[in-house]
Order: structure tokens, then C-alpha cells, then sequence
């Protein structure tokens, strides 16, 4: 796969991590919060609790996460894509080593508090993340 087909994928996983942080932090607004919950409902599979309000905690942190998740996107789409496409192999593997870190935290973190389903989801989201990260040819590096 060339840089720039990996690129182009790294920009759409991170479109999509923008929509999605903005679905996820409607969740502190009642009147227009299911996008939110369904995400939430879904992570705890199975979708089983969608009519249930939130309560305060799950909205704060909810918040907190859309809004770690919207600037993840931006830093993906704005640092990480163009330094994929100048083959920049420290940006490469500093973005690797942050999603890591991410997925062991949070997978774990999922399971401690009883919703291993959500491994399942992160493990997607890293495999969208890394899949155009990895293999990078020694030549084709900055």
C-alpha cells in the first residue's frame, strides 16, 4: 500500500472518529442524546438500555471522552496524515505507541468494570488506526 492510499485511509478513520465524537458528546444534552446512548448501549452490549436516561456521571465522562476522541481525530488527521505521507517514521511509531497505550488502558479499564464487550470496539478502532501505521518500507522513511 503506498503512503498516500494510507494516508487517504488515516483521514477517513479520522472523519469518522470526528463524527463519532460528536455523536458520543451529545450525551450530557437530554432532548437529543440518543445518538449518544445508543453508542453507550452498544459498548455495553447488548443493546438492551437505549430508553434509559444517563445519569450525571455518564454524561461527564462521556463529555470528557467525545472531546478526547475529537481532538484524537484532529491530531490524526492534521499531524499524523501528512507525516504518513512524508514517511516520517518517528510521528509513525509515536502515534503507534499512543494508540497502544490507549487500548491497554482503556481495554483493560473496560473489563475491570464489567463491560468486555468494549474490547471488542477498541480493538477496531486500533486496527483502523494501525493498519495504514504499519509495514512502513525502510525507503520509502524521511
Amino acid at each position: 500500500m503506498s503512503l498516500n492510499t494510507r494516508a487517504n485511509f488515516l483521514m477517513a478513520v479520522s472523519i469518522i472518529f470526528a463524527i463519532y465524537s460528536l455523536l458520543w458528546g451529545l450525551a450530557p444534552f437530554a432532548e437529543f442524546n440518543t445518538p449518544a446512548r445508543f453508542i453507550l448501549d452498544l459498548a455495553d452490549w447488548p443493546v438492551d438500555n437505549l430508553s434509559a436516561p444517563l445519569d450525571k456521571n455518564t454524561m461527564w465522562l462521556s463529555a470528557i471522552g467525545a472531546g478526547l476522541l475529537g481532538a484524537v481525530s484532529i491530531f490524526l488527521g492534521g499531524i499524523v496524515v501528512p507525516a504518513l505521507k512524508e514517511g516520517n517514521r518517528s510521528i509513525i511509531h509515536t502515534t503507534i505507541l499512543a494508540m497502544i497505550f490507549w487500548y491497554v488502558i482503556d481495554s483493560a479499564g473496560s473489563i475491570a468494570a464489567g463491560v468486555s464487550s468494549n474490547v471488542f470496539f477498541n480493538t477496531i478502532y486500533l486496527a483502523l488506526v494501525l493498519i495504514p501505521l504499519i509495514c512502513i518500507r525502510k525507503d520509502k522513511a524521511a
